[in-house]
Formats: C-alpha cells, structure tokens, sequence
C-alpha cells in the first residue's frame, strides 16, 4: 500500500506535507488550464486558419482542468481525514505515531454510497511518546 509504505518511510509529517504540496499544484495546474481555456476562446474564429488548434487547446486544457481539479479534491480530502486523526487522544502528541497494522476500507453501503470516513484503508498506530493506540479512519 502506497499510503501505509509512505507513512512508514518518511513519517507522517513529510507525508502530510508532500500531499498538501502534491495537491497544490494539481490546483495551480487546474487553474492554469481555465485561464488557457478563457483565452483560447476569446480568440476562437472559426473562419481562421489556426481554428483547429484553438479548439484542440480548448479541449484539452478543459479535460486536463477537469482531471486537475478531481485530484485536487482526492488528494486534499485524504490528507484532511488523516490529518484530522493524526493527534493522540491521551497526551496531544501530533504526528508522533507508528503505523502498527492498516486494511482495506470497509466495503460500501447498502445504498452504494460509501461512508465520509472511509477515503483510505484504515491504520492501527499507536503514539510513540504515551503507547496510547488508536485507529484512523
């Protein structure tokens, strides 16, 4: 598992932090594109010789905007929820955990909507300064 590997060889600190950076950027790059995408419209005549690329830039700078902003959202969700359980419930340590066991997330509901907690699999930690464990959703 990506996240649990990631977690256990930088801690959860670096991790945090390169998923805010990581996520970022896709927001910078959606951005960029809907800033592409307004231009190139401004500007498309279909009657000019350069039409075919204008509308090739539109598409493709509104699928990448799109994509950009869905990772955003994916990436941003997952470091809230961890980041939201991160501190230990018995001695306020933040981020001074080690992951003990992790599993996949529990299966989706009845209604084919999946819980708000569930983004990731689950992790066993417990604090490295109390011993205190817990489990984050």
């Amino acid at each position: 598992m990506d996240l649990v590997d990631s977690i256990r060889t930088r801690g959860f600190r670096k991790w945090y932090e390169r998923q805010l950076v990581e996520g970022h950027l896709y927001l910078v790059t959606c951005f960029l594109c809907m800033i592409l995408v307004a231009a190139c419209a401004e500007q498309l005549d279909f009657r000019a010789p350069g039409a075919a690329a204008a509308i090739a830039l539109v598409v493709g700078g509104g699928i990448l905007g799109l994509y950009s902003w869905q990772r955003y959202q994916a990436i941003m969700t997952v470091a809230e929820c961890y980041g939201g359980h991160s501190t230990c419930a018995q001695c306020g340590a933040y981020a001074r955990f080690e992951v003990l066991d992790w599993g996949d997330p529990p299966p989706a509901a009845p209604s084919g909507a999946q819980p708000a907690a569930a983004v990731g699999p689950w992790l066993k930690v417990r604090c490295r300064k109390c011993g205190n464990g817990w489990t984050m959703p």
